[in-house]
């Protein structure tokens, strides 16, 4: 009777972990797909000149975009940037600071989702996210302006090899 009640008793404890998972790895057909923060699908997502087109006007909008990781931080994966298919590119962070992606996503596309925003970045914040990416003390150094760009926050993420999406 002992032994039936420890085994139920370890059954019990095992089944009791934590579901909630901020990262989760699927494999479809041999293609790795990470998915980061909130659940999302890939459904409605936008290009970048859609994205572009949609935004034109605006200072905010809720959007789920699919674009080309460009640069992520060297760090913990705390930012990334997309490339907007315009010669520029956007900085993506992530609600509340809760999850990371990983450092090796660059040269991937992501599907996010989440508020865009045109805003102001100021010299420090550019210098810091310039240390984040590896930039040397010269590069650094010769930010002396602010930049009015795009931002994003997003509350998920999917991370694909750029044949899979």
């Amino acid at each position: 009777m002992k032994q039936i009640l420890f085994i139920v008793g370890i059954a019990f404890l095992v089944s009791c972990g934590n579901t909630k998972q901020s990262t989760e790895k699927v494999e479809e057909e041999d293609i790795e797909i990470t998915k980061h923060g909130d659940a999302i699908t890939e459904e409605g997502a936008v290009s970048p000149p859609n994205f572009l087109a949609q935004f034109e006007g605006k200072d905010s909008l809720n959007i789920k975009l699919t674009a080309n990781i460009t640069d992520v931080c060297s760090k913990k994966g705390c930012w990334m940037k997309l490339d907007l298919e315009n010669g520029k590119s956007m900085r993506v962070t992530f609600k509340d600071y809760g999850f990371f992606v990983p450092l090796d996503a660059a040269g991937k596309l992501a599907v996010i989702d989440g508020i865009a925003k045109i805003d102001t970045t100021d010299v420090a914040t550019l210098r810091h996210y310039a240390e984040d990416a590896n930039a040397s003390q010269e590069e650094i150094d010769a930010i002396t302006e602010p930049e009015i760009n795009y931002s994003f926050e997003a509350v998920g993420v999917i991370i694909k090899e750029k044949n899979a999406i």
